[in-house]
């Protein structure tokens, strides 16, 4: 799986020495901060994919947060984005296309994109007038018949009847795998599914929890389930066991669901495992079916094993990062289960540079001058990028 992963390891950010232009202030809530994007003709529903220093997302799954057209600045997209997210791609084409990674001080940008190589960044405004005001959003999920053509989302606030979209047939939900989605404002509470130009719709469902986001399953008679999570993911946790080569020193997992890309972890090197006898054990969401083995604080890892069996406990033997072995039943440290061999392609390095062997133990002379020598030198490890596609 091709994620986008930032990580740090610095020892001292000398955050003085960051001097930008001043920017024009606009009305945005507290914490977030407005990113515009203008980009190439052909980039179709642009999104943004954010993140910290220490690799912790502003969102939970590829491509991102959704730019939405400025009706007052044709050509620009704005996205609101928590301050905190100062690395940023812009991507397009359900994520087909993308920039490199952007570093950002924290405020509100302008960033104007020519090419997947070629974007930059402006502090001072690049549009006219405020951006549109910060609506809170949730996302709504409906999975629908299969003769039901162009499903659209139909929303409100009953009984206030204060309508989400403009008219009928409301907001058109995007294709996704099974899944159609659409973005409505969080304040809703009752919806509508339809399809085939409004011509065939489901009940009114009131009374829904606002603020979360909304799965619609709709059955051939036109009734619906309405979940808060993901029913395809409602399965029970699992427990992953492995045995790592001796130099795998506090192994973690990454976890994730291909190719939703909904990632168990927040940020890499993923959750650490504990030792139960000769055994390293972690437990974790059920719905994953993709785990990368790593340690060393994710500086040697296994490459992406996708395709597991949803729902099933997983044993793991790792003789090193390109041979490892795995089976739902406990297999012996030889090797007894199903042969992993490594990816095609290399899987994307997700850990900073290796660094040389550690020194000495005893001179504790060398130790005190490279301590010295890494404060001053204010080391900072670059934010590594891998790109995914969906």
């Amino acid at each position: 799986m091709k994620k986008t992963i930032a990580l740090s390891a610095a020892l001292l950010i000398f955050v003085s020495a960051m001097v930008f232009s001043p920017q024009t202030a606009l009305a945005n809530p507290d914490g977030m901060v407005v990113v515009y994007v203008h980009v190439p003709d052909d980039w179709e529903a642009p999104h943004l994919w954010a993140w910290d220093d220490a690799g912790n997302g502003a969102f939970s799954s590829w491509p991102g947060g959704e730019a939405e057209a400025d009706p007052n600045n044709p050509g620009w997209y704005y996205c609101y984005l928590p301050n905190w997210a100062v690395n940023i791609i812009v991507n397009a084409n359900d994520g087909a296309i993308q920039t490199d990674a952007l570093s950002s001080d924290g405020g509100d940008i302008w960033i104007t994109v020519a090419s997947p190589e070629e974007a930059g960044i402006a502090y001072a405004a690049l549009t006219s007038g405020e951006a549109p005001a910060y609506v809170e959003k949730i996302t709504v999920y409906a999975r629908v018949p299969a003769d039901w053509d162009a499903p659209c989302l139909w929303a409100w606030l009953d009984p206030d009847g204060a309508n989400a979209f403009a008219a009928w047939p409301g907001g058109e939900m995007k294709a996704g795998g099974e899944w159609y989605s659409v973005r409505a404002p969080s304040w809703i509470n009752s919806v509508i599914v339809n399809a085939n130009e409004g011509t065939v719709q489901t009940s009114d469902y009131k009374d829904l929890v606002q603020g979360k986001d909304i799965w619609v399953v709709v059955a051939d008679d036109l009734t619906a389930a309405i979940y808060y999570e993901n029913p395809d993911l409602m399965v029970p946790n699992i427990t992953v066991r492995v045995q790592v080569p001796a130099d795998w020193e506090n192994p973690h997992l990454w976890a994730w669901l291909d190719p939703d890309g909904t990632n168990a972890f927040a940020s890499w090197p993923g959750d650490p495992f504990e030792r139960n006898g000769d055994w390293y054990e972690l437990a974790l969401p059920g719905w994953v079916n993709s785990l990368i083995v790593n340690a060393n604080g994710g500086a040697v890892q296994t490459g992406d094993m996708k395709g597991l069996d949803v729902g099933k406990d997983v044993w793991i033997v790792v003789t090193d990062a390109e041979t490892y072995t795995y089976d739902y039943a406990e297999i012996a440290s030889s090797g007894t289960g199903e042969t992993a061999p490594p990816p095609a392609a290399a899987s994307p390095d997700r850990s900073p540079a290796p660094v040389d062997d550690e020194p000495d133990s005893g001179n504790a002379v060398l130790w005190i001058v490279l301590g010295a020598a890494a404060v001053a030198a204010a080391v900072i490890v670059v934010a590594v990028v891998a790109k995914r596609k969906k």
